[in-house]
């Protein structure tokens, strides 16, 4: 608190006094200046004067208002002032304000989008209970799942978890009525009876699954569905709890729905169904690779792995801990069985931090396209930094007057920090509405199945939202502060004449927003190429030959597994399906596969050649299944008329005759890439080969195809081994037709026929193989389409930008301009000056951004198809289309430049 001025100086001068004396009478007793100066400084301390004025300000400070409260009400109105005063100084220019905010719009919207997939994808929560006291638990590495008795065995002995929970993933057959026509494919889990229990996760209708439905093998049809299922697929009714569906087959009482935000425990897997473990012979019999005549339990088979697994920790217990528990017991086990639990171990994963599959996957995609946007905001600050800049220059003297009158720096620098945060604000809520409206394009063109390794539910929520209000006040401070800065430190006396010139200013070629037009010129370089890469891959992709003809190519699902057919039962449904598809007309052919091309899905097995020995014929074997190496091959079993419905071509040899059967001697055909890499180039022909092991069964190559791709579009031509159906039978395959016209003319006609045969078999997945493939070069043409966007959008505000600097140059020059037309120069030399100062920034920003291109590209290497990160192409036609545009930007301002009269602006002057 301030005192009032008489008494103030009264108290310093007795206060200067009584520390005068104090020296004085040290110094006398011999004292050096230091050692008098602390004693007086004491004494002072000490003093009766010191300490009644001191309580004379205590106990006005008791009477009056807190000084700290006037002063936080003096700042808040400061702030509100700051703020009217921003907002009439934007409507003031809204030329200014209109670019600066659609810049800011367009890179806070670009990053608020991209942050909605990161979050719908990475970053969001389960919806349950404490779902930081939840692990993912594997039986192995990271991924790895269990058996079933392998869980029952760390369930009923672990001391780590509370509970412990255990699910696999189903497709399963849905009819809502046994007397409907057809039925429907959905997803759903097969989950232990405490799988809600531990996870905390309530029916919003009805009741969950508990223990007691999960006690004896087949007592207990009862499922829980998902809110979405019951409102689209049933209706949304009221009565649902108590009805029965038809599930694989058999019926199934509804007992509950959950809440609508609960999808399952893993995020971005969305489970329509949720049926007792003990209901597995039913929803998860023998699948794709089994015959029909297996044992069909799964429960029972500790070599069977398909079970994820979550636990929630005891009180008390950190996850370091419960990771600690569990290598003490995997070691217990190893004791117990030496050799069957050999190098046992567990890991874990905590559930906040997502799926560590999914997240593999995801995370690279997700630094990409941020690094991008990321590049586009930064262009984005520096162009409103010199739109910023620019305008503080016309707002010289209005500041000059403010600092003559007694304005404190600090205050001017803030009152114009507000001004950019206003900015950014308002930028901050376009963006928000640009990014709502990318959202809202993306949920109505949903990727194609499979595309994704997750189902990305894109919104708009709270941790977007925080988001967008960090970034729009972090971009306000970022392209704010140094301009706010610079304006509060004019030369006053040019200022208060207002002279736009003075003789102790230069035009400095490398200034603040030259070097901001420089970064931004490098920025957009670097999106370009990365632009041009994506786009020359994806055309590069789109010509590669996949080795069969995708065109007049129909496929869908005949996945019997889900319906317990025996294996007579399904070669026999088989062989009517493809004699009666075959007789449709505009049906040229039809077949069956185990694994369609490009679908994402493979067999592979170690590998035996007769005769041949050595180190490259050693059969590998690791936990029941078989490792990847050199010594591999892929495998797919097949009907009859594959070849031809597919269009692959026989190079040698003959194809699968119907007649083959197991009782007849094992056959099997190869492409050329088998033959490349396992016989060196010679002839398969006659050759016998196993993929089981030594004891076979042995298989006799009859023919040798034509290479294709069978993963993906980019894939290194692979070793394949076609298996004839009739003598490997399988229980999930696709059928494959081959049309004379339009495939989707068929499609209809496909479906009810093959539901005239099994009314219980959905065919939802009915499609051409021309989506097949277009869904493979899915990742591909997004890439190409989102950084081919952001990097056309660089180029623009770096236009943009660049525009802004030249003309602000030359309305600061027009003196010079001026003077030089006077003494004799023409206006093409004028022309050519200014075009030169833009050349000579545009130079510096494509050197700078073709060095960083050059170290950062080479990142992009696992996103391409057919070329490298250093494409000549791209690398010398970007540079040259950067130039074109930016030499476009300064045409405008070199035209008005040369356009001077040396009159009027030295009369100006």
């Amino acid at each position: 608190m301030k005192l009032e001025p008489t008494r103030e100086a009264e108290i310093v001068e007795e206060l200067s006094q009584h520390l005068d004396d104090g020296y004085a009478e040290s110094r006398a007793s011999g004292k050096s200046e230091d050692e008098a100066t602390r004693a007086a400084l004491a004494e002072l301390s000490n003093s009766e004067l010191l300490a009644r004025e001191l309580s004379r300000v205590e106990r006005r400070l008791s009477d009056e208002p807190s000084v700290l409260g006037a002063r936080r009400k003096n700042m808040v109105g400061d702030l509100v002032t700051d703020l009217r005063y921003g907002f009439r100084m934007l409507v003031r220019n809204p030329g200014f304000t209109v670019i600066a905010v659609m810049s800011l719009a367009l890179g806070i919207g670009a990053n608020t989008a991209i942050f909605s997939l990161v979050n719908a994808t990475l970053l969001r929560q389960l919806p349950v209970a404490s779902p930081e006291r939840l692990l993912y638990v594997y039986d192995g590495n990271p991924g790895a799942v269990f058996s079933y008795p392998a869980y029952s065995e760390l369930r009923d002995q672990n001391q780590a978890f509370d509970g412990l929970i255990a699910w696999g993933g189903i497709s399963a057959s849905l009819n809502s009525d046994e007397q409907n026509e057809g039925a429907d494919l959905v997803t759903g889990a097969i989950v232990t009876g405490n799988f809600f229990e531990t996870l905390g996760v309530r029916a919003a209708l009805g009741r969950v699954i508990t223990p007691a439905d999960d006690e004896t093998p087949g007592a207990h049809p009862v499922t829980v569905i998902s809110h979405g299922l019951w409102q689209s697929r049933l209706g949304g009714k009221p009565d649902i709890i108590g009805r029965e569906l038809v599930l694989n087959g058999q019926r199934f009482m509804v007992i509950g729905v959950v809440p609508p935000e609960f999808q399952g425990a893993q995020m971005g897997a969305t489970r329509d169904i949720y049926v007792p473990m003990m209901m597995q012979s039913v929803m998860r019999p023998p699948r794709a690779g089994y015959s029909g005549e297996m044992n069909p339990d799964l429960l029972k088979v500790r070599t069977n792995r398909w079970l994820y697994s979550i636990g929630r920790l005891r009180p008390g217990l950190t996850s370091e801990q419960a990771q600690a528990e569990l290598t003490i017991f995997a070691g217990q086990q190893e004791q117990a069985n030496p050799e069957r639990d050999r190098d046992k171990k567990f890991t874990t994963s905590p559930v906040s931090l997502g799926d560590p599959g999914q997240r593999v996957q995801m995370i690279p995609v997700a630094r990409l396209l941020l690094s991008i946007v990321g590049a586009v905001l930064l262009i984005a600050c520096a162009n409103v930094a010199n739109l910023l800049l620019a305008r503080a220059s016309a707002r010289r003297k209005e500041i000059a007057v403010r600092l003559a009158i007694g304005a404190s720096r600090g205050r001017l620098i803030r009152q114009l920090l507000t001004e950019s945060l206003l900015l950014a604000f308002v930028g901050g809520v376009a963006g928000l509405l640009l990014a709502w409206l990318t959202v809202g394009l993306l949920k109505a063109s949903p990727p194609p199945p499979g595309a994704l390794p997750v189902t990305a539910d894109f919104a708009i929520d709270l941790r977007v939202l925080l988001f967008t209000l960090g970034l729009s006040l972090l971009t306000g401070i970022i392209f704010g502060l140094a301009p706010a800065v610079r304006a509060a430190r004019p030369d006053l006396v040019p200022a208060l004449k207002d002279q736009s010139f003075s003789p102790d200013q230069r035009v400095r070629r490398f200034s603040a927003r030259n070097l901001l037009v420089v970064g931004q010129v490098a920025l957009s370089l670097l999106l370009l190429i990365a632009a041009g890469l994506f786009l020359r891959s994806l055309k590069q992709a789109q010509a590669i030959d996949p080795g069969f003809d995708a065109q007049k190519l129909l496929t869908a699902p005949l996945n019997i597994n889900l319906l317990r057919y025996t294996k007579a039962q399904g070669r026999d449904f088989y062989q009517r399906v493809i004699a009666s598809v075959g007789r449709l007309p505009g049906v040229e052919s039809a077949s069956v596969a185990r694994n369609l091309p490009l679908s994402g899905r493979t067999s592979v097995s170690s590998l035996l050649i007769e005769g041949r020995s050595g180190p490259d014929n050693q059969f590998r074997s690791e936990g029941g299944g078989f490792t990847t190496d050199d010594n591999s091959i892929s495998t797919n079993t097949v009907g009859p008329d594959y070849f031809k419905t597919l269009g692959i071509s026989l190079l040698r040899g003959r194809v699968f005759e119907s007649q083959e059967s197991e009782d007849k001697p094992r056959v099997v055909i190869v492409n050329e890439a088998f033959e490349r890499r396992h016989l060196g180039g010679q002839d398969a022909m006659g050759k016998r080969l196993s993929t089981s092991g030594p004891k076979g069964p042995w298989y006799e190559v009859i023919g040798v195809v034509r290479d294709s791709k069978y993963v993906t579009l980019g894939e290194t031509p692979t070793p394949m081994a076609y298996l004839p159906l009739q003598q490997n039978h399988e229980t999930g395959v696709s059928l494959l037709v081959r049309t004379a016209g339009d495939p989707l003319g068929v499609a209809a006609a496909v479906r009810q026929e093959v539901q005239s045969l099994e009314k219980n078999l959905p065919i939802t997945g009915i499609r051409p193989m021309n989506e097949l493939v277009g869904a493979s070069l899915y990742a591909a043409r997004m890439g190409a389409i989102l950084v081919g966007v952001f990097g056309a959008l660089a180029l623009l505000l770096a236009a943009v930008g660049l525009y802004g600097v030249m003309s602000f140059s030359v309305s600061r020059r027009t003196r010079e301009f001026g003077i030089r037309v006077a003494l004799g120069a023409q206006s093409s030399d004028v022309f050519r000056l200014v075009l030169r100062d833009g050349v000579l920034l545009v130079a510096a920003g494509i050197a700078l951004g073709l060095s960083a291109a050059v170290m950062v590209t080479r990142f992009l290497t696992s996103f391409l198809y057919g070329i490298g990160a250093v494409d000549t192409l791209t690398f010398t036609s970007i540079p040259v289309i950067l130039t074109f545009v930016a030499l476009a930007a300064c045409y405008v301002p070199a035209r008005r430049a040369m356009r001077t009269d040396p009159i009027v602006a030295l009369r100006n002057e």
